[in-house]
């Protein structure tokens, strides 16, 4: 339903040129999900006024007529319909995952349109995928840029941070921990689903590796003193690589006990996890969503130390809202902002590569603190 209370379907509009700039004008994909939705309302409280969109149109309808903005209703395999609706705005951000199985498409429309892309995901074959498309991207003057959430806006820009503290660094570490009843967004826990059959990997010596026998755990102090971590499949093998040239990369989060096992043992049932049945029957006990009464009582924190051969140490840490959600829906539309100020370096980027490493500290009300230096 657009502000003159009328419902669009890209599919059915016509194909003539629209009267409205696309400056200045935005499209979030994936309106109709939990963190889309989120996303939507949190940018009309901000005072921007996005384009609504995504396949359920009954849905798109009645959100677009609540909030106030345009919907319009399209789906991924209709290539005419998603270009028509992306030659209306200069930026989509693509909020409908797994990412696995959705980016291309629109990825695939934005190069044909012109229009840069953002999205949400923190799935690392996405990254490597999206980056093999830089060269097109440069030709097209349309920026890629995957992962404007949690995954992997701070994380990445804590990298970088860390990089420039210590330009001879060689090795880095990243964990996150979550305190607070908050749990995880059903398209996060459906996309984790989708990974387990891939496993962890780790950078060593510039490449991606499975881990070794000691990178499985470690401990972290995230403020409150030294707590259990655990390996994780987070995208910053790819990412925090590409912002740093740092060769060795490893991802760790603060787990409770019960979720340690299974996903050490992920392995081990790698072969069964392959079978489409299997990931479809696990994705029937995906948790509804965190209230905003449990994301308002959580915090995140993230830790980061980089060393380099002389044994030379940096560390320092980011303290911020939720993170599934609320720190996602801040740094997602400060990516957005950003690009409709100007700032879309073409090709394949990364957040910190794209907006700086204090890009973090401008969303959600993040705070940095250094840890001493150690020589």
């Amino acid at each position: 339903m657009g502000r003159g209370g009328k419902t669009t379907t890209a599919g059915r509009r016509s194909r003539k040129p629209q009267s409205e700039p696309r400056a200045g004008r935005f499209l979030i994909y994936g309106a109709n999900g939990f963190l889309g939705e989120a996303i939507a309302r949190l940018a009309v409280a901000d005072g921007m006024n996005p384009v609504i969109a995504g396949r359920r149109a009954d849905r798109i309808a009645a959100l677009a007529d609540e909030l106030g903005l345009e919907g319009v209703s399209f789906a991924l395999d209709d290539p005419d319909a998603m270009d028509d609706a992306l030659r209306r705005v200069a930026v989509v951000l693509h909020c409908a995952g797994p990412y696995v199985h959705t980016w291309r498409t629109m990825a695939e429309a934005c190069l044909r349109t012109g229009t840069h892309y953002l999205d949400l995901t923190g799935e690392l074959p996405v990254f490597q995928a999206v980056a093999a498309l830089d060269g097109p991207a440069r030709e097209a003057g349309v920026m890629l840029l995957p992962g404007v959430g949690f995954d992997v806006v701070p994380t990445d820009c804590l990298a970088v941070h860390l990089r420039r503290r210590l330009p001879s660094a060689n090795r880095l570490i990243l964990a996150f921990e979550s305190r607070g009843p908050a749990g995880l967004p059903p398209g996060t826990q459906r996309t984790l689903i989708e990974l387990l059959p891939q496993g962890t990997r780790i950078r060593r010596n510039g490449e991606l590796a499975p881990p070794g026998r000691g990178d499985g755990e470690r401990r972290v102090d995230f403020g409150r003193g030294p707590v259990p971590v655990t390996l994780v499949p987070w995208g910053d093998v790819f990412t925090a690589w590409h912002s740093t040239g740092i060769p060795n990369i490893a991802d760790y989060m603060a787990l409770p006990r019960y979720l340690r096992l299974p996903l050490a043992g992920a392995a081990l049932f790698s072969p069964l996890l392959r079978l489409d049945p299997v990931r479809d029957l696990l994705k029937k006990a995906v948790l509804p969503g965190p209230s905003a009464w449990a994301r308002a009582r959580t915090r995140t924190h993230v830790y980061g130390e980089a060393e380099d051969a002389r044994g030379r140490r940096v560390a320092a840490r980011l303290h911020g809202p939720e993170a599934g959600v609320d720190w996602t829906a801040a740094t997602a539309l400060g990516a957005v902002r950003q690009v409709l100020d100007g700032i879309a370096p073409a090709g394949y980027q990364t957040p910190a590569l794209a907006f700086g490493a204090d890009f973090v500290l401008e969303c959600g009300g993040a705070e940095r603190e250094d840890l001493p230096a150690e020589d």
